[in-house]
């Protein structure tokens, strides 16, 4: 059996914002590879650049230079149709503030995606959005609007949301920054556990304790990759203080 390949290849990606008079380089020339089956760190201080990155692989924006394979794709050389695409059939997206439409129940935000993004028949989007729910901890709270929902609650609707398309990346910035403790303790369970059968997760995080869950940690200051550190034996997130 030949070597693991890498579901993500980023090769000398940087990223130049105008602002008026003055340039962002918020990305450096970045060269990364993520591998299937394991949950990967992006670590390090609000602006060096996590965001940014994470945006580049999931298609929401595009670098200045250098490129990007996702599966076989050169995401770099896609037009706005074609991420659009590329974002619906390779990417799950969970971001810090949940990004749930609030006119919908929990079991709606999942069924959109389902129905409109995957143009599911619909009683087969009821019952994958009733299992994505209970797979969640959900089941009971499938008809409760964003607002009748706990911050964590909120995050698991969009943990569904981002799972109902099986997707073979999930990309999550920062989503324990507006959770409690033990809420975010179990949002991490739950997405530590969905590296697996050639998945792969990327968590972008400022807290530097959840380094210790992922096989790989990727270590950003000013836009560039400065450390990169891999651990074979990540701890269960049960462990996890901080």
């Amino acid at each position: 059996m030949g070597a693991k390949q890498p579901v993500i290849r980023i090769k000398d990606i940087s990223k130049t914002y105008q602002m008026g008079e003055v340039t962002v380089n918020a990305l450096k020339n970045v060269s990364l590879e993520i591998f299937p089956d394991e949950v990967t760190i992006i670590l390090g201080p609000s602006g060096c650049g996590k965001t940014t990155l994470l945006n580049q692989i999931g298609g929401i924006d595009t670098p200045t230079s250098g490129s990007i394979w996702v599966d076989g794709h050169e995401v770099h050389l896609l037009n706005q149709g074609e991420l659009t695409k590329y974002r619906q059939e390779h990417i799950g997206f969970i971001f810090q503030f949940f990004n749930l439409i609030p006119n919908l129940t929990a079991r709606e935000n999942v069924e959109f995606v389902l129905e409109y993004v995957m143009s599911l028949h619909h009683k087969e989007v009821h019952t994958r959005s009733e299992a994505l729910l209970k797979k969640v901890g959900l089941s009971g709270r499938e008809d409760h609007y964003p607002f009748q929902l706990s911050g964590g609650e909120q995050q698991r609707v969009a943990i569904a949301r981002a799972l109902s398309k099986d997707p073979r990346i999930l990309l999550a910035d920062e989503p324990t920054g507006e959770l409690d403790y033990q809420t975010g303790k179990m949002i991490l369970k739950l997405l530590a556990s969905f590296a697996d059968h050639g998945r792969a997760v990327l968590i972008v995080t400022h807290n530097k304790e959840l380094a210790k869950i992922g096989h790989k940690v990727l270590y950003l200051r000013d836009g560039k990759i400065i450390r990169e550190e891999h651990n074979a034996n990540p701890i269960d997130v049960g462990k996890l203080e901080w």
